[in-house]
């Protein structure tokens, strides 16, 4: 079964963590408990921001899967500003051939296109015939999986040539052209924090494309937010005391997913109903509140018994 997640966001993107949450338990075989307060640096599942830096976060998660995941992951230090950070990746392949598992995460920057390097024997070669769509496919992410090094995490802008990176498309793109060569059975959608989804033509066709694309059998989600916490009088940084609940728009995207056949998966409303102890910052939730997300997708994924391949 292979499971990809295809994203929208970046560190104000709580599906990063769902997606470290789910592969921690599918590589171990019991959630990942360790630190689940803000001085738990140690677990994979929380914000990067405790981590020190986001070179040490994609080190360190690297290599918790101890060889069985792939990171194609780079994120420069420092500030925020638009051309610092196009330069962001983040694509993770988890592989577990002997169950006939794999869990995929894809990330898309803000407005910025979809993009990263291809995985296996093609990374860094000068020789573009061996890099293809192809290398995403199961059994060549399977044989390419190893973790993260300190010095490929350093030499990853050197890949890129003046920010051109392997494969670089749309959400809608990404979905149709890259996806299919990694043989989906379960496709989860999501745009996490980074502000509503109006534009109707775009997220069906990206549905439609994703209805495509899923094995016969499979199915599609689009998966709700959760709700963060902003601070009152607009302020970028405040203390929890003046924190104030927000919940995160998605009327055109629910109704595209009923339009396009494809299945909700409502995290928002169950946890609408926590307070702040449950957040381990203003957005991500705490390590706990992943696993038993987790539980809901587990439950939801299990009971679809017939793909999803448009209304009927």
């Amino acid at each position: 079964v292979h499971v990809p997640i295809a994203q929208r966001g970046c560190s104000i993107q709580v599906s990063r963590y769902q997606y470290m949450s789910l592969a921690s338990f599918l590589h171990s075989g019991f959630p990942e408990a360790s630190g689940n307060h803000e001085k738990g640096a140690n677990n994979v599942c929380m914000p990067g921001n405790v981590w020190g830096s986001w070179k040490r976060f994609y080190l360190r998660s690297s290599a918790h899967f101890e060889g069985r995941e792939l990171c194609d992951c780079f994120r420069p230090e420092g500030p925020w500003n638009p051309d610092f950070e196009k330069r962001t990746e983040e694509n993770r392949f988890l592989s577990l051939p002997e169950h006939n598992l794999s869990l995929s995460y894809l990330q898309v920057f803000g407005g910025f296109p979809m993009h990263g390097h291809f995985p296996g024997r093609c990374r860094g070669s000068t020789q573009v015939p061996m890099c293809s769509r192809l290398n995403v496919s199961r059994a060549e992410v399977s044989r390419a999986t190893h973790v993260l090094t300190n010095e490929e995490y350093d030499s990853n802008p050197l890949l890129d040539q003046g920010n051109v990176f392997d494969w670089q498309s749309s959400v809608h793109a990404t979905v149709r052209d890259l996806v299919p060569n990694m043989e989906v059975d379960v496709l989860i959608y999501n745009t996490g924090l980074w502000g509503e989804l109006k534009n109707a033509t775009m997220v069906g066709d990206v549905m439609s494309a994703g209805s495509e694309v899923v094995k016969a059998g499979g199915s599609c989600f689009w998966k709700r937010t959760t709700k963060r916490f902003k601070c009152q009088g607009g302020d970028r940084r405040c203390f929890r005391d003046r924190w104030a609940p927000e919940e995160v728009a998605d009327a055109v995207p629910v109704d595209q997913a009923k339009d396009k056949g494809w299945g909700i998966m409502d995290i928002a409303t169950p946890t609408s109903l926590l307070e702040q102890d449950s957040f381990a910052d203003g957005i991500h939730p705490r390590p706990f509140v992943y696993n038993e997300l987790n539980n809901l997708l587990l439950n939801q994924v299990c009971l679809q018994s017939k793909p999803t391949r448009g209304p009927a």
